[in-house]
């Protein structure tokens, strides 16, 4: 098996491995919403909050982004406005706003654990760790290995939207209930763009299905063509799948292709020329694939 392959298999498996479920929330009583995603969203909280007794506050509360608290993260609380819940999901399907947590804590516990969490990079207070990107949660939650047991309290269950599905992890009940504070470094996280890849894997191996083909593990092949796109400089996620489309139309390794190789070493295109041009020739009446 290639180093390629062995790669990408390991970031699907440790993906599989994580203990997160198909749930949606029915009974949460906190949500973390990033306010730079939606401009509305505090017009539509201050509305929620004039019919019934809804807490917030900024979790950039004492810190250096303080100032810029309107387009930083908050924390709701609505567990005596539980209709809120309904258009809140909405929105949170709509667009990756943040997350919902079920905790059976004060609204103060639940505020000083994201607010210590948010400044969790301890090799330098100039980051903060958004652990409430729903884009982002699984992969986070397989980059950071044993130390995610110590994200949350025992029983605490956060909930995210991902592509339009509800997704949970829970934090098991019966595990030690004292957890340390979660302390991180950049280098602890540099995982998490592989597995932030393999997660659109998964996702692209699903929208694909029927095209793709007949391999032992369709996330495997599907991982290891935007791999070898991000090795050959197109960086964004937009160009590397325009690149997984270009190898599920060919069949075969595109640089199998001497007209993929020319295009790759010319030396003044812009990737996304390049890509411009290898789907030209597949478009092309005299195109072989």
């Amino acid at each position: 098996m290639s180093t390629m392959r062995m790669d990408a298999a390991k970031y699907i498996d440790t993906l599989d491995r994580l203990k997160v479920s198909k749930a949606e929330p029915a009974q949460v009583e906190y949500a973390i919403i990033d306010l730079a995603l939606d401009s509305d969203f505090l017009r539509y909280l201050y509305e929620a909050a004039s019919q019934s007794n809804i807490q917030w506050r900024s979790l950039l509360e004492n810190t250096r982004w303080q100032s810029g608290w309107q387009a930083g993260p908050i924390l709701i609380g609505f567990s005596e406005h539980p209709n809120f819940l309904d258009s809140l999901k909405v929105r949170l399907n709509a667009s990756p706003l943040g997350i919902l947590l079920e905790a059976g804590e004060s609204f103060d516990q639940v505020f000083g654990w994201a607010h210590s969490l948010l400044l969790a990079m301890a090799d330098s207070d100039e980051y903060l760790f958004r652990f409430y990107d729903p884009r982002s949660l699984g992969p986070l939650l397989a980059t950071l290995g044993e130390k995610r047991k110590s994200l949350v309290s025992p029983g605490t269950i956060v909930y995210w939207s991902h592509h339009g599905v509800w997704q949970s992890w829970p934090r098991e009940q019966h595990e030690a209930a004292t957890i340390e504070p979660v302390r991180l470094s950049r280098a602890e996280l540099a995982d998490l763009p592989g597995y932030r890849m393999a997660d659109r894997a998964i996702s692209y191996a699903a929208i694909y299905r029927d095209h793709l083909p007949e391999v032992s593990d369709h996330r495997v092949w599907v991982l290891e063509q935007l791999q070898e796109a991000a090795g050959l400089g197109f960086q964004s996620a937009s160009q590397q799948e325009r690149w997984l489309r270009l190898g599920i139309r060919n069949q075969a390794p595109l640089l199998s292709r001497p007209e993929h190789r020319e295009i790759m070493n010319a030396p003044d295109l812009a990737p996304a020329d390049r890509l411009n041009a290898m789907e030209s020739l597949m478009e092309s009446p005299n195109a072989t694939a």
